[in-house]
């Protein structure tokens, strides 16, 4: 287990940029472009094959030969973000204002940047995907204020952050295209997005005045300690600074929002302590529970002009910290608060485990579709392949490729969440039971067992590396499960000895298609079975699912 330190300012930058995800951005149309020797498609067939398929149309931009593709958009200060593909052995490079090159690739770590000397600064890990498969880049970018340079503030490859605070030196004008070029092999590019950052700062505050309430202390913390104020009057700024002397306090602040101009804007609220903000008598972000600085955001459609706006903070436990930040679809956040109201956070170590020598077995709660999975482990190998399983249902919940666990919600103060997060690139799975009784091929698969009476968990054995195989019983079936690493995913292994009419689930998604004999595409994510083998693939709640009887042995793998 390992404990972390992060620089505060990035991670408090990164924190409020993030905010912006709630605002839609701007798709860059199929025709804004010049092409080149790229060519408009509909769909790429089979990128295993030496020369891939392609439908014609005009949904993805497609590229089989060297060659450049440039936008006719201009970015200096923005965020972008796509979609991409890469057939067998291919390399391309984005970059970033048509000058700063960013690697695609699947025989080098994709997301390394490319520096001026033509050294490659790799990524915080190799968060890339299969051969075939789609793969998401995001970036935020910005011209630095010292010289002439641009500032990577964060790059995710298929949401795993692989730079964040990278500056890159640069010549002539910070500002330039969107620009791909295929080096070699086979690339299609989809869902262009993007978001231009200007300077504007539309939203103040103006005629603030002020209330301070001294309040108690435990069991009534949030109480007044009487009805008339403390103290009172104007407010030169949004400040926590009006409380000092008072070890509890509410302060409360009553003002107008000036509105340069309409427009979709957020509020943010971030604090130690409790806050509240309401907009023309409506309650935006109500005061909830006493909470060290976790930022909290409302989106606003505004008018031009002023409204009235009201703040509430209450300190208790920690230092008085108060801020509120204001933002827009293409305006970065920016304080409405004084800056010595709201000073840098306090750096919170990252406790992660990491697999060197041996294998991690972690009991942990784990998030799924919303809710805690209470019963299940997370397994790391040293190998770089690790997944979550629900030992209730006999379930694989995540798979992941890269490092292994961020354990901060199990061990940081009380740990109360108990939760285990994936480090790597990861790919879902159902989350239900792998293995069920049918009365006959049209008989559903079920969503879930019960562990008391149906299915019923025996424990493990561990072989000579440390992996486990699990045991369960159902209706007299004696099965076993083994999950393991492999060259490019995992591989699960699984027999039963006893029972009948025993079926199991290789895979659920929305569609299922085989690729190549062997080799079936669910979703994102490759399901390989031996060549001769024949899964019954049939339509399920969530579209369709590929099962086998259960007799014997099933040996098969997953890549993603």
């Amino acid at each position: 287990m390992k404990l972390r330190f992060f620089a505060c300012l990035w991670l408090s930058v990164a924190s409020l940029q993030s905010y912006a995800q709630g605002f839609a951005m701007n798709k860059l149309p199929i025709d804004n472009w010049e092409l080149g020797n790229w060519k408009q498609v509909e769909q790429v067939d089979n990128p295993f094959k030496k020369k891939a398929g392609i439908t014609a149309g005009n949904k993805l931009l497609y590229a089989n030969t060297p060659g450049k593709i440039t936008s006719k958009l201009t970015t200096a200060d923005a965020k972008i973000k796509f979609d991409f593909m890469l057939g067998l052995n291919s390399e391309s490079i984005f970059y970033v204002q048509g000058k700063h090159g960013i690697l695609l690739s699947n025989t080098r770590p994709s997301g390394a940047i490319i520096t001026k000397d033509g050294s490659l600064k790799l990524p915080a890990q190799n968060a890339g995907r299969s051969t075939g498969l789609w793969q998401t880049l995001e970036l935020t970018f910005s011209e630095a204020s010292f010289g002439n340079a641009v500032v990577l503030e964060k790059v995710t490859l298929n949401d795993v952050v692989i730079h964040q605070g990278y500056v890159l030196t640069s010549e002539g004008k910070n500002e330039g295209p969107i620009v791909f070029e295929n080096k070699t092999g086979v690339i299609a590019i989809s869902n262009v997005e993007y978001l231009k950052y200007n300077k504007e700062t539309p939203l103040k505050l103006s005629n603030l005045n002020y209330e301070l309430y001294e309040t108690f202390d435990w069991d009534k913390q949030f109480a007044k300690k009487k009805d008339t104020p403390n103290d009172s009057g104007k407010a030169t700024d949004l400040t926590k600074d009006y409380g000092v002397g008072f070890n509890r306090y509410l302060l409360v602040f009553k003002g107008d929002l000036d509105v340069e101009k309409d427009g979709n804007y957020s509020l943010i609220a971030d604090c130690a302590g409790k806050e509240s903000v309401t907009v023309d008598g409506k309650e935006i972000l109500p005061m909830t529970d006493e909470s060290y600085r976790k930022p909290r955001i409302a989106y606003l459609d505004l008018k031009k002009g002023k409204h009235a706006i009201e703040v509430k903070y209450i300190k208790v436990w920690w230092k008085a910290e108060l801020g509120l930040f204001a933002a827009g679809p293409e305006i970065r956040p920016y304080a409405l608060h004084a800056e010595t109201s709201l000073p840098t956070p306090q750096a919170v170590g990252e406790i992660d485990i990491q697999p060197k020598n041996d294998v991690e077995m972690v009991r942990s709660f784990v998030m799924f579709n919303g809710k805690k999975r209470v019963h299940a482990i997370s397994i790391g190998t040293p190998q770089g392949q690790h997944y979550s399983y629900d030992l209730d249902q006999a379930a694989l919940l995540y798979a992941w490729k890269g490092e292994f666990a961020d354990v901060t919600e199990m061990f940081h103060e009380r740990g109360e969440p108990q939760l285990l997060e994936a480090k790597g690139v990861r790919t879902k799975f159902s989350g239900k039971p792998s293995v069920a009784i049918l009365s006959d091929l049209n008989a559903p698969m079920p969503d879930s067992l019960d562990a008391y009476k149906e299915l019923i968990y025996k424990g493990y054995s561990l072989d000579a590396s440390g992996l486990p195989t699990y045991k369960f019983q159902l209706n007299g079936a004696n099965i076993t499960q083994k999950i393991s690493p492999d060259a490019d995913g995992i591989a699960v292994s699984v027999s039963a000895n006893g029972g009948s009419n025993l079926y199991y689930k290789l895979a659920e998604g929305k569609a299922i298609s085989l690729i190549e004999k062997g080799r079936y595409l669910v979703d994102n994510q490759y399901v390989l079975v031996d060549p001769k083998a024949k899964p019954i693939i049939r339509s399920s709640k969530s579209g369709q699912e590929m099962i086998m009887p259960l007799t014997g042995t099933i040996n098969y793998s997953i890549s993603w």
